[in-house]
């Protein structure tokens, strides 16, 4: 039986797989030199409240290894494909709490849902082409977090010396073990208005992914990592 089809059947496979997963970014993560930038400010802001956290979907291995726990719990989007439960049961395990979807659920069932734990004082994680791409293609779904909740936006970036890229559609991008690496978080120093027309969500939304790849092109010429975009 084919692995995507035993994942559609079993959800109990699913969680069994996470374990591996996580296991393996856990190492790498603590066996890795790493140096951050930006955790100050993320930290004096999560004092007043949550924040949306965003990165691009080839770095999500680490989002939740460098979130500062300690100074609230993240909450993110539960993709119900196969692969997207794997990963939420894996981000679980390092710390993440997965917001469950319905596959066919609406995107206002979703953003009402995600306001809720806003509102709640919990920050909310995203990958801002993600679940399934375009690759580096900005959605709407941050900006309208920021817009209706009227909290900031923080970008998230990692990179290290050594690492694995997927064959995936965002060329995913898995941390080795045993290296040096470099974690970042950067407020996006742009405020989402309240009111936004139709040509005012496209301009944000290059601007945004314009700073999420500033961020994490600054992160790989540290690091050494060459880039492949």
């Amino acid at each position: 039986m084919k692995l995507i089809k035993r994942l559609k059947i079993s959800n109990v496979f699913a969680a069994i797989l996470a374990w591996p997963v996580a296991g393996y970014v856990w190492f790498c993560f603590v066996t890795t030199r790493w140096r951050s930038e930006g955790l100050d400010e993320l930290a004096e802001e999560l004092k007043k409240g949550p924040v949306i956290y965003v990165l691009w979907h080839n770095r999500v291995m680490f989002g939740p290894s460098a979130w500062p726990s300690k100074l609230g719990q993240l909450f993110t989007l539960m993709d119900p494909s196969p692969v997207g439960q794997v990963a939420a049961r894996a981000q679980a395990i390092l710390g993440m709490k997965p917001i469950s979807m319905k596959a066919n659920a609406s995107n206002f069932a979703a953003s009402r849902k995600i306001l809720q734990v806003i509102r709640q004082g919990h920050s909310i994680g995203i990958a801002a082409d993600g679940p399934r791409g375009p690759q580096r293609d900005a959605k709407q779904a941050a900006l309208e977090w920021a817009r209706a909740s009227g909290r900031p936006v923080f970008i998230f970036a990692w990179s290290a010396k050594r690492v694995a890229r997927l064959n995936t559609w965002d060329r995913l991008i898995m941390p080795a073990p045993f290296t040096r690496g470099i974690y970042v978080f950067r407020r996006w120093d742009v405020a989402v208005p309240r009111k936004l027309a139709a040509d005012e969500y496209i301009d944000l939304r290059k601007s945004l992914g314009a700073r999420l790849d500033e961020v994490e092109q600054a992160a790989d010429t540290i690091t050494g990592l060459t880039p492949e975009h």
